[in-house]
C-alpha cells in the first residue's frame, strides 16, 4: 500500500550532501524520540538536535510523522540486516541451535534499542498501517520461512507452513518485545531457553 504524501519524505536525496543531511535528521529524530517520546519529539527539537534550521528539515520531510515513519523503516532495516547476517552465519548448524541463536540476537537487538522500541510499540498507534514494526514483522516472517522450508522434514507432518510463520512471528516477536519493555523477573538466558522450547515443541509436535 503506497503511503499518502503526508507520511512520505518530500524527495529522495541523490547527492552525498543531501543524503548526509537526511541521515543527520534521522539520527537526531531517533535520539529525541528515545529521550522524549513521540509527543515530545517536535520538528523544532529534531531540527535543533540535527544542527539544522526548520526550513532545511522541511525540505526533506513535510511533518513529524513522515520523519517518525522513516525512523521506523530504518530501524526495521537495521534489525533485518543483523538477523539476516545471523541466519547466514548459522546455516550449517542444526536448526535448533541456529534458531536459538537467532532468538538471542533478536533479544539483544531489542535491548540495545529499548527506548526507541518502547516509543514505537506504545506511543505511535496513530499512524495507521505504517506504525509499529509491521515492516520488520514481514522481514522476520521471510527469514523464519527459510528455516521452516530447509528443515521441513524434521517437523510434524501436518504443519501448515504459512500458518506457522504467522503464529511464530507474532508469538515470538510479541513475547520478546514485552520481555524487553516489561523486564519480568526472568533471567535472560532462561527466557531464550523457554522461547526456543516453545518453538521447538510447536513445530515438532
Amino acid at each position: 500500500m503506497p503511503r499518502p504524501p503526508a507520511l512520505s519524505p518530500r524527495r529522495t536525496p541523490r547527492q552525498d550532501r543531501s543524503r548526509h543531511t537526511v541521515e543527520r535528521i534521522l539520527d537526531a529524530a531517533t535520539r529525541v524520540l528515545s529521550e522524549r517520546g513521540y509527543d515530545g519529539a517536535s520538528t523544532n527539537r529534531i531540527a535543533r538536535a540535527a544542527g539544522i534550521s526548520n526550513g532545511s528539515l522541511y525540505q526533506y520531510f513535510p511533518n513529524k510523522d513522515a520523519i517518525v515513519i522513516t525512523v521506523i523503516d530504518r530501524f526495521a532495516d537495521h534489525l533485518a540486516d543483523r538477523l539476516g547476517a545471523q541466519i547466514e552465519s548459522t546455516m550449517d548448524d542444526s536448526w535448533q541451535e541456529a534458531g536459538r541463536a537467532l532468538l538471542d540476537v533478536q533479544m539483544r537487538l531489542f535491548e540495545e534499542h529499548a527506548d526507541l522500541l518502547r516509543v514505537i510499540v506504545e506511543q505511535i498507534p496513530r499512524l495507521g498501517p505504517f506504525d509499529k514494526l509491521a515492516a520488520l514483522q514481514r522481514r522476520l516472517t521471510d527469514l523464519v520461512r527459510v528455516y521452516l522450508l530447509v528443515n521441513r522434514d524434521a517437523f510434524r507432518d501436518d504443519l501448515d507452513v504459512d500458518a506457522a510463520l504467522w503464529i511464530l512471528a507474532e508469538t515470538v516477536g510479541t513475547l520478546s518485545i514485552r520481555y524487553v519493555l516489561d523486564r519480568p523477573p526472568i533471567p535472560r538466558e532462561r527466557m531464550i531457553d523457554e522461547l526456543a522450547e516453545l518453538v521447538i515443541r510447536y513445530i515438532r509436535g
